[in-house]
C-alpha cells in the first residue's frame, strides 16, 4: 500500500478524534497503580480564571513549600501524556516516573492542553483551555499556566495567544510561540513569570527546539498551512544564540539555511527540528524527514536502503534522536496505512543514507502496532513505551495501554522496567 500524508482535513479530523478520545472519561491504566478516583490534591491558584459572570478575585497567598523526604526525589523525573500531547484533557491522567516507578496519577490541575514538564524545576506548563481561534481566525491559541510540584501552586503566566510552549533548558524560562495580533505572525518569546516576556525572534514559528548544550535555539519557518500565512521573507531555518546564557541580555538571530522556502510534503503540530550536533545538522520530520546542514549547504532527504520512494517510508512523529547510535525514533499513529507503532531509523555517519528502518516489537511491517512512544528512559540509550499491542481499536485508551516497557537501542530488546 502506498503511504501518503493525510490531507489537512484528515489531520484536523485526527486531532479532533484524539481530543474526543482523551475527554471521554478517566484514564485507568494498570501500570503500577491505577489512576485514583479520589479528588486531586487541592492546590493554590495564584490567579483564578473568571467566568463571564464572575469578577476576578484577589490573589490568594501561596501555600508554603511542603517538606520533602530527603530519601526520595523531591519532584518527578518525568510527567507526560505520551503521544497525545498537547491534544488532551486532564481526564486522561498523567504518566509519572519517580524513583524508577512508573504510575498513572490524577492530574493536580485541570488542563486543556498539556505542553511540557521540566524535571529540573519540577514545573508543568499547560493551558487551562483547548485551542480557540484568533479574531481574524489565522491562528489557534490558548493561555499559559505553570504548576509547581514543590509548592503545589498554579500560576497564570500569559492570558492568551500562546500557540505552543516548552521549557527552556534551565527549567525556569518557558519558550513560547506567541501570536502577535499586530503583525499577524508568530513571535518566539522567553517567559520567566506572569506577563514577564522577552521577545527573541519575530516572524517565527512553532517548530523550535533547543540544542543539547542549551545555549542555542533552532526554528524552522516552512511553507505550510500550520504556520499561519507566514510571510515569504521570513521563510528559512534560523538559530538564536545566547552568548551569555538564556538569562543574559544579548542574543543573535541568524538565518543558516533556506530550508523551508521549498514546499515540504507535510507539516504537523508536533514537528520540531532535532539536533544532530556531531554532524552539525538538524533533522526535520517530513516524508520521511530532511537533514538540514547548519553550514549553509542544501538540505536533503536521506537515501532509503532499498531505493524506496520516500513517500512510502513511514513518516515519524514526536521524534527523539540518539547521537551515539545515530538513530531517529518516532511514533506513528495506527490507521489505514498499517504503519502504526514506534519506528527506528538507522542513519549513516554522514546522515546521507537511511541504512535500515524497522518497527519495534514482534509485528511485521504489515499491520498496526499499538506500542506508543512516551520519552527517553535512559537518554540516548533506551526509550519508555506503553506496550498495548491490541488490534481491537474500539477499546478505550485505558484498555489499549496495559503497561510500560523499555526498548533498548543497542540490544533491540523490549523489556520490563529495569533498574536504571
Amino acid at each position: 500500500m502506498t503511504f501518503r500524508q493525510p490531507s489537512r482535513v484528515m489531520q484536523t479530523l485526527i486531532l479532533g478524534t484524539l481530543f474526543l478520545l482523551a475527554s471521554c472519561g478517566t484514564f485507568e491504566v494498570g501500570i503500577e497503580t491505577q489512576l485514583s478516583s479520589s479528588p486531586s490534591p487541592e492546590i493554590t491558584l495564584t490567579e483564578e480564571i473568571p467566568t463571564p459572570t464572575e469578577t476576578p478575585q484577589p490573589t490568594p497567598t501561596q501555600e508554603p513549600k511542603p517538606q520533602v523526604d530527603e530519601d526520595s526525589s523531591p519532584v518527578p523525573e518525568l510527567v507526560s501524556i505520551g503521544h497525545l500531547a498537547p491534544f488532551a484533557s486532564a481526564d486522561i491522567g498523567l504518566l509519572v516516573v519517580q524513583d524508577e516507578l512508573v504510575t498513572v496519577e490524577a492530574s493536580p490541575v485541570d488542563f486543556g492542553l498539556f505542553w511540557d514538564y521540566s524535571p529540573i524545576s519540577g514545573k508543568l506548563v499547560y493551558s487551562s483551555e483547548f485551542f480557540h481561534g484568533t479574531e481574524n481566525d489565522t491562528a489557534s491559541v490558548s493561555d499559559l499556566w505553570v504548576y509547581d510540584y514543590q509548592t503545589n501552586t498554579a500560576t497564570k503566566w500569559l492570558d492568551d495567544n500562546v500557540a505552543r510552549a516548552a521549557w527552556a533548558p534551565d527549567g525556569e524560562h518557558v519558550t513560547a510561540a506567541v501570536y502577535n495580533p499586530e503583525t499577524e505572525q508568530i513571535d518566539l518569546v522567553l517567559v520567566s513569570g506572569p506577563d514577564s516576556t522577552k521577545t527573541i525572534a519575530e516572524c517565527a514559528s512553532m517548530t523550535f527546539s533547543w540544542s543539547p548544550t542549551g545555549d542555542t535555539l533552532a526554528y524552522v519557518n516552512a511553507t505550510a498551512w500550520l504556520n499561519f500565512g507566514l510571510k515569504e521573507s521570513c521563510l528559512g531555518t534560523y538559530l538564536v544564540t545566547f552568548p551569555n546564557g538564556i538569562s543574559g541580555s544579548e542574543w543573535e538571530v541568524t538565518r543558516v539555511s533556506d530550508f523551508g522556502t521549498q514546499q515540504i510534503s507535510s507539516n504537523h503540530f508536533s514537528d520540531v527540528p532535532l539536533w544532530a550536533a556531531e554532524q552539525n545538522a538538524l533533522i526535520y520530520p517530513d516524508q520521511p524527514f530532511w537533514v538540514v546542514p547548519l553550514d549553509g549547504s542544501p538540505a536533503f532527504i536521506p537515501q532509503t536502503p532499498g531505493g524506496e520512494d520516500p513517500l512510502e517510508v513511514p513518516r515519524p512523529f514526536r521524534n527523539l534522536w540518539s547521537a551515539d547510535h545515530r538513530q531517529l525514533i518516532g511514533n506513528f499513529e495506527a490507521g489505514l496505512s498499517g504503519h502504526g507503532g514506534v519506528w527506528i531509523y538507522q542513519l549513516s555517519e554522514d546522515l546521507t543514507r537511511i541504512e535500515d528502518f524497522y518497527r519495534i516489537g514482534d509485528l511485521s511491517q504489515a499491520g498496526n502496532s499499538f506500542i506508543t512512544l512516551v520519552d527517553w528512559w535512559n537518554s540516548g540509550e533506551s526509550i519508555l513505551v506503553l506496550d498495548g499491542d491490541n488490534q481491537d481499536t474500539s477499546k478505550r485508551l485505558s484498555e489499549m495501554w496495559p503497561g510500560p516497557k523499555v526498548w533498548t537501542l543497542g540490544e533491540n530488546n523490549l523489556l520490563d522496567i529495569p533498574d536504571k
